[in-house]
């Protein structure tokens, strides 16, 4: 796939951006729902309700995580970030990348994240440091932790396919424009 800068994306990706947004829809809408269902409780015409949200987490914590740390030029970090490590159905592992400029740009969450897959862009992970608790904080100002799997590197650039402006190398889960 060759894109130019400035110029315009294919119908094929314009349909995977619109069914993935109207997924995304879906989605908050069904956790509307439930959060309406879990607001409800007591007694209503059609009898007594209750419910109940055990859990708003997609992953459990034993699930293999990496932080990367997304640099400055001037070597300090800018951003920290989890990701999750994952093996797909065929056996190829991956891990998740999110792009900043997407983000900037006005593009939902879910659809700045980049699945980095070995078949394409080959990385290795570094379990030294597996089984460290790195202590971040999140975008409102409260503390977690989160117990990493070690350090991921990928030497190949990889590229936002969405906007084609962010451009990485990865190395020992520091993130560096090129």
């Amino acid at each position: 796939m060759i894109h130019v800068r400035g110029g315009t994306t294919s119908s094929r990706h314009d349909r995977q951006q619109h069914e993935a947004r109207q997924s995304a829809e879906v989605g908050r809408q069904q956790k509307a729902k439930q959060e309406r269902a879990v607001a409800q409780q007591g007694m209503t015409k059609e009898g007594f309700v209750s419910a109940r949200i055990h859990s708003l987490r997609m992953m459990d914590r034993g699930h293999p995580q990496l932080v990367l740390y997304y640099m400055n030029r001037d070597k300090s970090v800018k951003q920290e970030c989890c990701s999750e490590v994952f093996v797909a159905d065929d056996g190829d592992s991956g891990f998740t990348l999110v792009c900043p400029k997407c983000l900037e740009r006005g593009v939902a969450h879910g659809l700045a994240q980049m699945k980095v897959m070995n078949k394409h862009r080959s990385f290795h992970i570094d379990a030294r440091r597996a089984g460290e608790m790195v202590n971040l904080v999140d975008p409102w100002g409260k503390q977690f932790h989160v117990r990493i799997c070690g350090t991921v590197t990928c030497d190949e650039v990889i590229r936002c396919d969405s906007c084609n402006i962010f451009a990485v190398r990865i190395e020992n889960s520091r993130v560096w424009e090129v």
